[in-house]
């Protein structure tokens, strides 16, 4: 349990790390990409409206927006890329844990509880008890808990 519980927040810790860089990478790509397209804006009305010439930004109109293009697309797969990475992490921490394989005991299907349910570690007892023909209940009820055992709590 306690394990399941430290799996449980590192993933969430995890998933706050991936949200935050998200988002910070998300703002610098809108800055970045804000500045270069207001760039563009000046030149192009530099060049056609203003009549600079063809070349007073070092490139021709036509390498800019080249340019931008490239860097807008470099900039999108990076958008993506992080946002599949937190997706899957996500993901990953809601997505329901495994059913446990069914268990049998000579053809009939196995149905355990434990008493406390939460129990884990020390001594149990373990008694079956015959419901029908097809099913038995395996009833755990822990007569021992692992601290009376070692003396000291037991992370397990």
């Amino acid at each position: 349990m306690v394990k399941k519980e430290m799996d449980s927040a590192e993933l969430l810790s995890n998933e706050e790390k991936q949200k935050h860089r998200l988002f910070r990478t998300s703002k610098y790509v809108f800055i970045i990409t804000l500045i270069y397209s207001l760039w563009i804006v000046l030149l192009v009305s530099g060049v056609y409206f203003l009549q600079f010439g063809n070349t007073w930004a070092v490139l021709t109109v036509e390498q800019w927006i080249l340019s931008a293009i490239v860097l807008l697309s470099i900039f999108i797969v990076i958008e993506i890329f992080f946002l599949s990475q937190y997706l899957l992490l996500r993901e990953k921490r809601l997505r329901p844990e495994k059913r446990r394989q069914k268990e049998y005991i000579q053809g009939k299907r196995v149905y355990r509880y434990t008493i406390p349910s939460d129990a884990k570690g020390g001594i149990f007892s373990k008694t079956y008890i015959l419901i029908d023909e097809n099913r038995v209940l395996n009833l755990r009820y822990q007569m021992v808990p692992p601290n009376n055992l070692w003396g000291q709590k037991q992370d397990l």
